[in-house]
């Protein structure tokens, strides 16, 4: 990792959010996934990654949206680099969050993502908003309207899916493997 490329990361302890904001030049990652939901938006540079079968690059006034277990990776393809912060939703805690607020969510299915890179200024303002409340540790109060904010913006942005079937006798690494290959 560069000199000049850092991570400031930090866990709310009520929600379980992860709240990450770096900055990068050159070879940010390599190709990886998570378990979580990543809500974030480019503040500065060019932030360029792959995902799926398609290249994107996000650039200030870009949100990026990406579900469990979607595999990218991450580049600056400018000298300059870029940095960005982003919210790491645990998978439950958002299914359970979306149906407190929305009732009409149904049961049998999971959230998922409209887009992954686009732009949208108001999730972006929710995003900041709610990463600022959760970064700095607010109240209690301000961090739940913060949060019922970020979820009442990012509905805008998703849609209900059924729940996948997993093959019971494929591990799930090994599941996702396959998917990225053939992706």
């Amino acid at each position: 990792m560069s000199a000049r490329n850092w991570i400031d990361l930090k866990q709310d302890a009520d929600t379980g959010i992860e709240t990450i904001r770096a900055h990068f030049e050159g070879h940010a990652y390599d190709p990886h996934w998570h378990d979580s939901y990543l809500v974030g938006f480019t503040e500065q540079g060019v932030q360029r990654f792959r995902c799926g079968r398609q290249r994107y690059d996000s650039v200030p006034g870009k949100v990026i949206l990406l579900e469990p277990g979607e595999i990218h990776d991450g580049e600056a393809p400018t000298p300059d680099g870029f940095t960005y912060s982003m919210l790491y939703l645990d998978p439950q805690w958002l299914e359970r969050e979306l149906r407190a607020l929305f009732a009409d969510a149904p049961q049998d299915c999971v959230p998922t993502m409209s887009m992954t890179v686009g732009p949208s200024p108001e999730l972006i303002f929710a995003i900041a908003s709610t990463f600022q409340t959760l970064h700095q540790q607010e109240l209690r109060i301000v961090r739940q309207t913060a949060t019922d904010y970020l979820l009442t913006q990012l509905s805008s942005q998703m849609q209900w899916r059924q729940r996948k079937q997993a093959d019971p006798r494929m591990p799930l690494v090994a599941q996702r493997t396959r998917e990225y290959l053939h992706a």
